[in-house]
């Protein structure tokens, strides 16, 4: 979606990336332009309003990808860390503990390929979908151009937690499929980008979850955040295309080739959605 949107802001409850475990309670610290917040409705989610022009990305139809709204929340950092490999169908989530969290090409070498900031430049904590441990280091999916980026982080500079639950979007079939523990739990109808400007494939993750301030808009009630960017639109009021999953207000064209990157679901689907999944959640996103 392409266009400035106004939002107000209030922090409720951030939870723990494994839903199973207790959620913590949060404060809000500073706020910025580029990206928003985790944090949805039931299941101890973080409920988000905010005052702030933002963007969410490439995504509601007929317009270009806008800033993601600011949010106000405060990093993980005391989600449990787990001592051994995820189970199957678990999935490892990295939450940043320090206020910038370095990343390196390989865990052999000492010399940094970049820096991120936590929380990010509109508060929000900065978590990574974690792809594999090794020694004292994680290799994490990285929020960054090009898609399917992948850095090392050392384990020290974050603390783990685990959701079970996993998304696949098949473009071909308009479907997005939410497992938990490795099994199908929903099956729901989306609308992709359209030829022009086309949905990414690849691996990606949740890193955010806003709450419009109009819900009859083109973002419907919530809007997730994603890891990944659009191919095509790679700027627009000096923020990046990134493409985020939402709700809409034309459910007629869900199931169809329709937006101008993002993932668009009904908003009942959505609402459902952010009360299952959290932030950190993998997305796998056919070619």
């Amino acid at each position: 979606m392409v266009s400035t949107m106004a939002t107000r802001r209030t922090a409720v409850h951030l939870p723990d990336a494994d839903p199973d475990r207790a959620t913590r309670r949060t404060r809000p610290r500073g706020t910025g332009r580029h990206r928003c917040a985790c944090g949805p409705l039931a299941a101890g989610l973080l409920a988000v309003e905010m005052i702030a022009v933002g963007m969410l990305s490439a995504c509601a139809g007929g317009d270009p990808p806008a800033p993601r709204p600011p949010t106000t929340t405060t990093p993980a950092a005391h989600a449990p860390r787990p001592t051994a490999a995820p189970a199957a169908g678990r999935h490892l989530v990295a939450w940043a503990v320090n206020p910038e969290i370095t990343w390196y090409a390989d865990p052999n070498q000492d010399t940094a390929r970049g820096r991120l900031a936590n929380p990010n430049e509109q508060g929000a904590p900065l978590v990574f979908a974690v792809v594999r441990r090794w020694a004292d280091w994680l290799q994490v999916l990285l929020p960054v151009r090009p898609n399917g980026s992948r850095g090392w982080l050392r384990a020290a500079d974050v603390r783990l937690s685990e959701t079970p639950y996993a998304l696949r979007v098949d473009r071909a079939a308009h479907r997005l499929t939410v497992l938990r523990d490795g099994a199908v739990l929903a099956r729901l109808p989306v609308g992709i980008g359209t030829g022009t400007t086309p949905t990414p494939s690849g691996e990606f993750y949740l890193t955010e979850l806003l709450r419009p301030s109009d819900p009859a808009g083109p973002w419907g009630p919530l809007a997730f955040g994603l890891s990944g960017f659009s191919d095509v639109i790679t700027s627009f009021n000096g923020a990046d295309g990134i493409i985020g999953l939402h709700g809409t207000n034309r459910p007629d064209l869900v199931g169809t080739d329709a937006s101008l990157g993002c993932v668009r679901l009904r908003n009942e689907d959505i609402i459902k959605l952010a009360g299952m999944v959290p932030v950190g959640t993998p997305v796998a996103i056919s070619p």
